[in-house]
């Protein structure tokens, strides 16, 4: 049955079957100020047309997946998640993929006549896009300006057109961990499964929603979206470090010194060869100074200055303390960026001689990540994973590996050169689609390039992507209950999804949502709450994770109960469920 939410012209109630209408702000007000509804606290200003805005608790449900080899909707798991919580001014920080639980700051309060929708605010974070001078965001290009084409070189952006709002959206995962939003109309050039019979091509271009229709084939994903080639960046001229001789001290040297150990005399001559003295020290085993020292006097005032060595340079870009790719490396030129990674992957890396597939492993996040944007940039499909860094059976914290098939040396001394296997068919020359999901409609906008395939390079996994909208990433928010049913009292829980390409940090009591309220055609029977119905969240006071396994069981010895599911530990934000869950 239909249901209206036009409000009566005349005030008068909505008496009639399947009639619901949506209370302005003059009915939230007075329904307010009477106690039929309850919001705690409740700011006035927080009062909007047709909605109350409300704010983020500070405490958020985590989850460990690590304690599990699956999550299993009929036991209980009681450890799955773990709950956090944060101070005043202490930013909870959401990484990207990342998905926790979190609640309203209000406790919210219905009568027996009314039901609630929570809708999330959008914290839209503008897609990045790679361009000849650096990043920059969807919403910022004009036509005129330059981005990349799906062979990483330059192509000119020739119209652009304003923000479109309420498309309908989409999430796209990639087999690599990649993802972004799109709206249901947004082309993807993509080859499927039989077209991979006949190569590139038989590349084909398709809408968002064409893919989701069609998303597996058996067992195999079907839509494979070809990588781009290597990013044809400018040559810099301007790096204070030769890029390989950066890329060994970033893996093997000591952290606050223009120090290295190394095993290898060919890295050391690598070194060498790019105009650094490599000096032996006495005090430990294979350990050499690189560039001479730091620091020389000054002729006029005698006191230290700093000076052209390796030292003086690294200090000079902020590396000295704390490792990291620095942006002019990440966005140098392709050879230049190859001499990097050559210079990592000679100190930290190692390839795996049987199936080609090569291997960086840090235990420092940063230079793990500029790692994969790193190796992304060359036309590589890297993929990020975490363990733990173990020495004789002692966990000293956590690793990162960062794993991906290369098609050209990506090593420079003989030993390890001699196991990366040659060019074949291994080499990962597309990522698949792996999931499309509906998600809340951001705003989205339309480029048109001039490259002859209308293909342009977007988020920092350089995906390739056809003339058409491209989402804005961000926050998603969804209630897990999709509708708050009458009688409900208590706190609600909120998924908090990250889908942007960077962190986003959370405040306790920023606003999170809008509450809205709709007249139903008559009072309930049962409000939520009633002992018959279970009502297992009722009164809940903090992020509360799934009650599924109830429904198995049965709340009162029956799974006939009419307490329904709650969110599902492992829940995406794709389902709803009402709050009589």
């Amino acid at each position: 049955m239909a249901r209206s939410l036009a409000r009566p012209s005349d005030g008068a109630p909505c008496d009639h079957p399947g009639c619901m209408s949506v209370l302005s702000d003059r009915d939230i007000r007075t329904s307010i100020e009477a106690g039929e509804i309850v919001i705690k606290p409740y700011d006035p200003k927080d009062l909007q047309p047709s909605s109350v805005d409300l704010h983020l608790d500070r405490r958020f449900r985590v989850f460990r997946n690590n304690r599990y080899a699956y999550i299993d909707v009929r036991n209980p798991q009681p450890d799955l998640t773990e709950l956090l919580t944060i101070q005043d001014d202490e930013p909870f920080v959401l990484h990207p993929g990342e998905f926790v639980l979190g609640q309203t700051l209000e406790w919210t309060e219905l009568p027996n006549d009314l039901v609630a929708r929570l809708e999330g605010k959008a914290l839209a974070l503008d897609t990045p896009i790679p361009t000849p001078g650096g990043w920059r965001k969807m919403g910022e290009l004009e036509p005129g300006d330059t981005v990349f084409d799906e062979n990483g070189a330059p192509t000119q952006v020739v119209a652009a057109t304003p923000p479109m709002l309420n498309r309908p959206c989409r999430e796209v995962l990639f087999s690599d961990g990649a993802f972004a939003i799109a709206d249901a109309d947004h082309q993807w050039v993509t080859v499927d499964k039989n077209g991979r019979r006949y190569g590139r091509s038989r590349l084909q271009v398709r809408t968002t929603d064409e893919i989701a229709r069609t998303l597996q084939v058996r067992e195999e994903w079907n839509h494979h979206v070809p990588l781009a080639g290597p990013v044809q960046y400018p040559v810099r001229i301007d790096l204070p470090i030769e890029p390989y001789t950066l890329g060994a001290w970033l893996g093997d040297g000591t952290t606050t010194k223009a120090e290295i150990t190394c095993y290898d005399e060919e890295i050391l001559e690598q070194i060498s060869g790019d105009g650094f003295t490599v000096q032996p020290l006495t005090y430990a085993q294979r350990l050499f100074r690189i560039g001479g020292t730091g620091q020389t006097r000054s002729p006029k005032t005698g006191q230290y200055m700093r000076n052209g060595s390796l030292s003086s340079r690294l200090r000079n870009l902020g590396l000295l303390g704390g490792k990291y790719i620095p942006g002019p490396y990440l966005e140098a030129g392709v050879s230049q960026r190859l001499a990097l990674l050559q210079g990592l992957m000679d100190t930290d890396g190692f390839s795996d001689d049987v199936a080609g597939r090569c291997e960086f492993t840090s235990t420092n996040e940063d230079l793990a990540d500029g790692v994969v944007e790193l190796a992304a940039s060359l036309g590589f499909r890297p993929v990020k994973s975490q363990g733990r860094a173990t020495l004789k059976g002692v966990d000293h914290g956590p690793k990162y590996r960062v794993k991906f098939t290369p098609d050209r040396p990506v090593f420079r001394i003989s030993r390890k050169l001699a196991r990366q296997k040659a060019i074949g068919s291994r080499f990962h020359r597309f990522r698949a689609i792996t999931s499309v999901r509906e998600v809340g409609s951001v705003p989205v906008r339309c480029i048109e390039v001039s490259s002859p395939n209308g293909v342009f390079l977007a988020t920092r996994s350089f995906i390739p992507t056809h003339n058409s909208s491209l989402g804005r990433l961000g926050l998603l928010i969804h209630s897990t209950a999709g509708y708050v049913d009458p009688g409900w009292k208590g706190n609600l829980t909120l998924e908090l999804s990250n889908v942007a390409n960077l962190p986003i940090a959370l405040y306790y009591a920023m606003k999170i949502g809008q509450i809205s309220f709709f007249k139903m055609s008559s009072p309930v029977d049962r409000p939520y709450g009633s002992p018959e119905l279970g009502s297992k969240y009722q009164g809940q006071s903090e992020p509360t994770a799934s009650a599924f396994h109830r429904d198995f069981a049965g709340a009162n010895g029956s799974g006939a109960s009419g307490d329904g599911p709650g969110p599902a530990p492992n829940a995406t934000g794709a389902g709803e469920q009402t709050a009589h869950d």
